[in-house]
């Protein structure tokens, strides 16, 4: 039969091919070896000549060689098909048999893979010649089919263990190989999980595998199902002693290995070895499927475990408008068991004037992604608790809308609070009014008759009234101004922080001192509070840094002396960002830095001490801090900081 084998060696990997090659045509001399490198050009080959068998790898160009192995099957059901390949894997395997290939055979290095392709090409020719090939195809089938129910079996298993057991008796009775048992990892060791009655008869108990033991150590530490036809000879076999002539190792991946042995030497051949490879990738399989569904149990229990501890409500919104799902605090908060939760919708979590806002709410999310809604939440008991809702629209692994996710905030203290400001908000209302009507009022009638005075008489105490009044006058704008600084800064608009300040630099009296502005920073703020903000430091520096005056204060005070340079620049730490506003003067004393910016303090005669407390009420509006120190030229310098990050 030799000296009429025709082979089509089909690979793309030209090292593979030319020993494949010098493999069979060395050990026999009347087999040829035509090649080719990809599936079409196969195809066209075998199209125009007739071939005795096909030697196909699994990745090449294009297609992979179980497709072409189908296509061969379509042509010619009985050509001897060897898949023979070093990049397939177990699943390749089982691809391949299922597909009706001959023999599977790797390709791992040495030259005994390729004595061993030669042998399996030249009996796979003789089998087909004398009827028997067809014997082996049917024996093929009904076992693959048969691996196919047993395939089900797998994936009803709900253990580790009865997957083992689904192995052994597969093995024992589809693939006539009575001597088998799995053992699985854990840790460094491989413990016996499942076995036949046979083992027990030819080694009693099986062993436990410890790291580095054995053939089924290095099978399980490879990766590589190993065929040992005789393992008397072999020094890395476990025990000298054994009957067990032949022997099959098949790597379960992380879980473990399939054992098979046989008191006859070369007991099994290729088919047998595919066959088992078979049965070891759905045993694969089907315990990568419980690991997954633990690593998924595992993982779904700690996300509702890290949910049930929110405060906050957390809800998936189907649909159809019910919940899929919830944390704990939704049935603590609406007083509804999870039970009856499952059975509403979503609007009977709310009275009837709010469900509409709820129903545009979600429509808002699935149509633009998310939503913010403030609703109140009708718990069992009839209570009204008011809640902030946020929803983000949910897909399926399609893209389709499949609801939407959210949180639920309870804002009752923050309601409480607003009504609270609103109150003060009013009572603040109530006394500006007072304050710059019910007082100036008596005030202007008090000047009024001063002036009258004066045109009877000239007296030094007029003049002391007179200076009584301006005061007034000073402490009613002062005091005005520190009760709106408290107002919320709602007109937050980009700013040139240079612009401001230049234009508030010429509100300051005086021309005898020099304004450096170093920076170009653009800033939100509400810009009226800003401007007040600055007029308030630069006056303070202006008026409050000469030598003259022996402590700072907050407000005007008239003087003369040294001309004074103020700076404004900005504050750039790592973790701060803001600007400041500092003078060569006099400077603050460290024990007086915190005491200036209190309700009140001036060291100025004619001072109200409301002007550095006004810059600390403006800025605490805008979310800033402002602290008093040093400058570098040692006088006073204020910073502002809490700013956002320059873009």
């Amino acid at each position: 039969m030799t000296d009429r084998i025709r082979v089509l060696h089909v690979d793309s990997d030209p090292a593979v091919v030319d020993a494949a090659t010098s493999a069979l045509e060395q050990e026999h001399c009347g087999v040829t070896v035509e090649t080719e490198t990809t599936v079409a050009d196969g195809l066209d080959r075998l199209d125009r000549s007739t071939f005795d068998c096909i030697i196909a790898g699994y990745d090449l160009p294009e297609q992979t060689g179980v497709e072409f192995l189908d296509a061969v099957r379509k042509r010619e059901p009985d050509l001897p098909f060897i898949l023979f390949t070093s990049e397939g894997t177990e699943a390749a395997a089982s691809d391949a048999i299922s597909a009706g290939v001959t023999e599977y055979l790797r390709a791992d290095g040495g030259a005994e893979p390729y004595a061993r392709l030669a042998h399996s090409v030249v009996n796979a020719v003789e089998r087909t010649a004398d009827g028997i090939g067809r014997e082996h195809n049917t024996r093929r089938e009904r076992a693959i089919e048969e691996l196919h129910t047993t395939a089900r079996a797998f994936m009803r298993a709900t253990t580790e263990d009865a997957i083992a057991q689904v192995t052994v008796d597969a093995a024992r009775t589809i693939l006539n190989m009575p001597a088998n048992a799995v053992h699985f990892a854990d840790g460094d060791s491989l413990y016996p999980v499942a076995w036949t009655e046979q083992v027990e008869e030819l080694i009693g108990m099986p062993p436990v595998f410890e790291r580095g033991d054995g053939l089924a150590w290095q099978a399980f530490e490879t990766g590589e199902t190993r065929v040992h036809d005789d393992i008397t000879s072999n020094p890395d076999r476990y025990n000298p002693e054994t009957d067990i002539r032949s022997e099959v190792t098949l790597p379960l991946g992380d879980h473990g290995v399939l054992l098979i042995g046989s008191c006859e030497a070369s007991a099994f051949d290729d088919t047998d070895v595919t066959l088992a490879q078979t049965l070891s990738v759905h045993a694969k399989a089907a315990l990568d499927r419980l690991d997954r569904e633990r690593q998924l149990r595992e993982e779904r229990e700690f996300i509702d475990q890290a949910l049930d501890t929110l405060d906050d409500l957390f809800y998936v919104v189907g649909s159809a408008g019910n919940l899929r799902q919830w944390n704990a605090r939704f049935p603590e908060v609406t007083g509804y068991s999870d039970a009856e939760i499952d059975d509403m919708a979503v609007h009977d979590f709310f009275p009837a004037d709010e469900r509409e806002t709820i129903r545009e709410a979600v429509n808002q999310a699935v149509e633009h992604g998310r939503t913010t809604v403030e609703a109140e939440l009708w718990t069992a008991d009839g209570e009204r608790i008011p809640y902030e809702f946020t929803g983000t629209r949910l897909t399926d692994t399609d893209g389709e809308v499949a609801g939407v996710v959210g949180i639920g905030r309870d804002i009752s203290q923050r309601r409480e609070y607003e009504q609270r400001l609103e109150r003060q908000n009013e009572r603040l209302d109530e006394f500006t009014s007072i304050v710059s009507h019910d007082i100036r009022n008596p005030l202007n009638v008090a000047e009024g008759h001063l002036e009258l005075a004066r045109a009877e008489c000239d007296s030094d105490s007029l003049d002391k009234v007179s200076q009584a009044h301006e005061r007034m006058r000073v402490l009613i704008d002062d005091l005005l101004t520190f009760a709106r600084a408290g107002e919320t800064a709602t007109d937050l608009e980009s700013v040139a922080l240079a612009d401001i300040v230049e234009e508030c630099w010429q509100t300051v009296e005086g021309t005898r001192n020099t304004l450096v502005v170093e920076t170009d920073r653009q800033i939100r703020a509400d810009t009226a509070k800003l401007r007040r903000l600055l007029a308030n430091l630069l006056r303070n520096s202006a008026e409050h840094g000469s030598a003259d005056a022996q402590t700072p204060s907050d407000d005007a005070a008239e003087h003369s002396g040294e001309n004074i340079t103020v700076r404004v620049g900005t504050v750039e730490d790592t973790d701060r960002h803001g600007f400041y506003v500092a003078d060569d003067g006099t400077g603050i004393p460290a024990d007086d830095r915190e005491q200036v910016f209190e309700g009140g303090y001036s060291t100025g005669e004619d001072g109200t001490g409301f002007g550095l407390k006004i810059v600390q009420r403006i800025a605490e509006v805008h979310g800033w801090t402002v602290t008093a120190t040093e400058s570098e030229a040692g006088g006073a310098r204020f910073e502002v900081t809490g700013l956002e990050p320059p873009e």
